[in-house]
């Protein structure tokens, strides 16, 4: 029997079922064609308590959620979500993780979005490594978790602006690191030295070395950093942090 929408206060009626139509139906091939169902897997209860709320209101199909990551496999096994949206610390260290690259290990693979309460970059690497297609922090708007959960449903990734910078975050450090033993330490003098604007001729004084080497110096900076002048080799060393 067809149910009828009861539209919001101030709402128009049929509004909201247009809505939930168009914003939460499946609709790619061997998909339900109904609403997406979504099941939640966190042990902070307010969080949990909170994600249901918002998801229901939105129009989502809300299976019981889990607050246990033991149970978790048999929980998506019962009742096949198209989502589930999990926060990978819950549990013991590195489980929950675990039980998450074992469901996507499953043919077909669950699709997966981390919820998290910390957006570290190590956080957000290891929820991608272990399979999730989102990362999306539970500081996040109400649209920006809808938007999380449609996309990941649809099999598409989905990263939160903030997960992003995380990530990039995290290439600059690596890349830092990378500067840093690259650089020698009389190379890294040189360089501080070309940022406070000095000639050649002032380095070789200060470092009682011939102009000739600090040349060779200057070279061996450009190339390790991939810089093509003295000025860009400041900038990338600045961007780096290589400068204390």
């Amino acid at each position: 029997m067809a149910t009828t929408a009861v539209a919001r206060p101030g709402e128009r009626p049929g509004l909201r079922s247009r809505r939930h139509k168009l914003r939460h139906v499946i609709g790619g091939p061997g998909d339900r064609g109904g609403p997406i169902r979504v099941l939640v897997a966190d042990d902070q209860h307010v969080a949990c308590v909170g994600t249901l709320q918002l998801l229901t209101e939105r129009g989502f199909d809300l299976l019981p959620a889990v607050t246990d990551v033991r149970r978790l496999v048999d929980a998506v096994r019962a009742g096949s979500p198209d989502v589930v949206v999990v926060e990978p610390s819950m549990g013991d260290r590195g489980v929950t993780l675990a039980v998450i690259a074992a469901l996507v290990a499953q043919q077909p693979p669950v699709h997966v979005l981390a919820f998290v309460s910390e957006l570290s970059p190590l956080t957000v690497e290891a929820a991608l490594d272990s399979g999730c297609l989102g990362v999306v922090p539970k500081t996040s708007t109400a649209d920006g978790v809808v938007a999380g959960v449609e996309e990941v449903a649809r099999g598409e990734r989905h990263l939160h602006p903030r997960a992003i910078a995380a990530l990039l975050q995290r290439r600059q450090a690596a890349e830092t690191l990378r500067s840093m033993r690259a650089l020698s330490v009389r190379e890294l003098s040189v360089l501080q030295r070309i940022a406070e604007g000095r000639t050649n001729a002032d380095i070789a004084g200060d470092l009682g070395v011939s102009d000739a080497t600090v040349k060779t110096h200057v070279a061996h900076i450009l190339r390790k950093l991939q810089a093509e002048d003295r000025a860009h080799a400041v900038s990338r060393a600045l961007r780096l942090g290589l400068f204390t």
